[in-house]
């Protein structure tokens, strides 16, 4: 049995019919406060013991470290120390994928992840998630991980959203859902270091070549 308390399938409703309705959803205080916690320490942790590398923008090829378009350190989850909270975590998006299956017949097949690390002053320009040269990703998610944010810190995710900007706060336990070829999003500048996780649902390729 888990350490960390379920998440009540309401919660997963309300998420299916905000995406149904509008293609993105901000559900505060959707992940457990002690698994917010936990996950937080084991970000925090990786970043200690330098174990976050530069992210990198593009993909293939042609990936580049730019600071001044994306400044966050990051680690994909399936490489990282297997820990209670991860494995948590990652049971709770699958409950997460099945139920916008159930609903929203998306196909989703897969989730990635990674820890988000941003260092005071960085920051990410908008952007889409979806890749140009994929149609795989369909589902984005943000889960954030700062249990000492205040008003006035910063590092909001700003949504452009057909009628107008929204700001979120990165408080620990909110997590953010969107479509991932349809919201243009950035990360604004943080004054402390901003932690979170940050992953897509991706479905399965109609042609096996296309990863």
């Amino acid at each position: 049995m888990s350490e960390f308390p379920l998440v009540p399938a309401s919660r997963y409703a309300c998420v299916v019919d905000e995406l149904a309705e509008r293609g993105w959803s901000v559900q505060e205080q959707f992940l457990p406060e002690v698994l917010a916690q936990a996950l937080e320490r084991d970000c925090r942790s990786l970043w200690q013991q330098d174990d976050l590398t530069p992210a990198a923008i593009g993909r293939g090829e042609g990936p580049l470290v730019v600071p001044e378009i994306r400044g966050d350190y990051t680690r994909w989850l399936d490489e990282c120390p297997p820990t209670a909270a991860g494995r948590a975590y990652m049971t709770l998006m699958d409950g997460l994928r099945e139920a916008l299956n159930r609903s929203l017949f998306l196909g989703l097949d897969t989730f990635e992840t990674h820890y988000a690390l941003y260092p005071p002053g960085a920051g990410y320009q908008r952007h889409l998630d979806r890749f140009q040269d994929s149609p795989l990703r369909t589902i984005s998610v943000v889960a954030y991980l700062n249990s000492v944010w205040q008003p006035g810190d910063g590092g909001e995710l700003r949504l452009f959203l057909p009628g107008g900007e929204r700001d979120v706060a990165p408080r620990a336990g909110t997590v953010v859902i969107f479509t991932s070829a349809d919201v243009e999003h950035e990360v604004l500048a943080s004054r402390f270091e901003r932690a979170s996780l940050t992953g897509w649902f991706r479905r399965r390729p109609d042609n096996p070549l296309l990863r």
